[in-house]
């Protein structure tokens, strides 16, 4: 039944994905009938322009604002909640020398990437610092679109033990440090603290439980308190499930084990029928519905319990995951093409320690930045911050498995899983697979 679930679903999300794929095509540079038409057209202002913009590329290349700063171009999404613009302030107050301009990156992910990886592709130099999800440092590092940062770090007397351990590794390629935390994201279990027990709970928190635990509380607990399942996972053909299975093989080092616990959650009834079609929405609005007693999640889970809806921020608790919570959030990098290295690298290590401050209390968000987790500024900003289990599962972050061609890597990973998943594969064929696929893609 699971399974007949899956496959509905996935017809579904297949259309929606041919859909939005479609669009019109425009033309990405003139003809050289055009440009020559257009060159005969040029006026002599329009040469002397050109002219003094020669020289001034000549003489250095590196743009000055209006009181002689260097200027650089900070490339981010704005999370319309004010946190880069008072970063960006801050830093912009704190000297004389440097003048940081934001340019704001697309709302969907998918086109940062693309833009991104289109200027970096043709060597332009127009940011300076960059944005990345945690999971494009190795494709981009691989590709020499990203500058190493180890020189600078050791310059600054800053080591990787200053930064959240996932984050960093997750930006960390052949060895070099190419990426460090603006924000970590990390998975954690969310559960019903006026459902499970005090013991059961005071266990979850401290972090002292394996899965199998965990898979025996669902069990016992499913249906109290008006609820329907006891677990909900993230167990859809997507990046979630290579998120999920991340933690209960132990970042790929427990995979046989890990597969074959995960496959007994999805097949039990104490998971949602069509666990086999779960995302990150379908576990919140599950949890917040009352509908089930844990859920695995991300610190944004918490924003979706509120006083309107069925369950509240008082009768949930968070805990960390047995094998390590898996990392996502975003990291800073400074584009290899960049003409202004030196005071890019002065925002990036502003933004990566101090700069956490403002960016932090005003958006919500949890330092990367491990000196900074405990800042009554930040704390203010973020109640989880005084959750002893979410700290727990701060400080015991996991990196997804790093590699210069990670989108083909996950695409294969995902749906090798989800066959088995859907009893469409066995569990040493999966295995076999899943090893095969993380040496392949090293």
């Amino acid at each position: 039944m699971k399974k007949r679930f899956a496959v509905m679903a996935m017809a579904v999300a297949s259309a929606a994905a041919l859909a939005a794929c479609s669009g019109s095509e425009e033309a990405a540079a003139t003809t050289a009938a055009q440009a020559s038409e257009a060159a005969e057209e040029t006026t002599a202002a329009g040469e002397a322009e050109e002219t003094e913009a020669e020289a001034s590329e000549e003489a250095g290349g590196a743009e000055a604002s209006a009181d002689g700063r260097t200027v650089i171009k900070f490339y981010k999404q704005d999370g319309g909640n004010g946190a880069p613009q008072a970063l960006v302030d801050a830093f912009n107050n704190s000297q004389d020398e440097i003048t940081v301009e934001w340019v704001i990156a697309p709302k969907d992910s998918g086109d940062v990437r693309t833009q991104l990886n289109t200027a970096f592709g043709a060597g332009s130099s127009e940011y300076d610092v960059v944005c990345i999800d945690t999971i494009w440092a190795g494709d981009m590092a691989g590709a020499g679109y990203l500058e190493a940062l180890d020189p600078y770090m050791m310059d600054a007397g800053l080591t990787v033990a200053d930064f959240n351990s996932g984050s960093i590794a997750a930006g960390t390629y052949s060895a070099k440090t190419y990426a460090i935390p603006l924000y970590p994201d990390f998975g954690s279990l969310f559960f019903r603290s006026d459902i499970v027990s005090e013991e059961d709970a005071a266990k979850l928190v401290s972090g002292d439980y394996t899965f199998e635990d965990l898979l025996a509380m669902s069990e016992t607990y499913a249906g109290q308190g008006g609820t329907s399942v006891g677990l909900a996972i993230q167990a859809a053909q997507y990046e979630g499930l290579i998120c999920n299975v991340n933690e209960w093989t132990s970042n790929f080092t427990d995979i046989e084990h890990g597969l074959e616990l995960f496959k007994t959650a999805t097949d039990a009834d104490y998971t949602p029928q069509d666990i086999l079609v779960y995302r990150e929405a379908d576990c919140n609005n599950a949890l917040a519905n009352g509908e089930t007693v844990f859920s695995r999640g991300w610190p944004g889970t918490w924003g979706v319990l509120t006083d309107e809806t069925t369950v509240s921020k008082d009768q949930v608790d968070i805990a960390p995951l047995p094998g390590g919570s898996c990392i996502g959030g975003w990291l800073l990098a400074i584009n290899t093409y960049s003409e202004n290295k030196e005071a890019a690298w002065e925002f990036l290590k502003y933004a990566a320690t101090d700069g956490q401050i403002p960016f932090c209390s005003t958006g919500g968000y949890v330092p990367g930045y491990n000196a900074l987790v405990d800042n009554e500024e930040i704390l203010a900003g973020n109640e989880l911050l005084s959750k002893p289990g979410f700290i727990k599962a701060l400080e015991n972050t996991i990196p997804r498995p790093s590699s210069s061609k990670y989108s083909e890597l996950t695409d294969a990973l995902q749906i090798s899983i989800h066959k088995y998943l859907s009893n469409e594969g066995d569990l040493a064929g999966t295995v076999a697979e899943v090893e095969s696929l993380l040496e392949e893609y090293k």
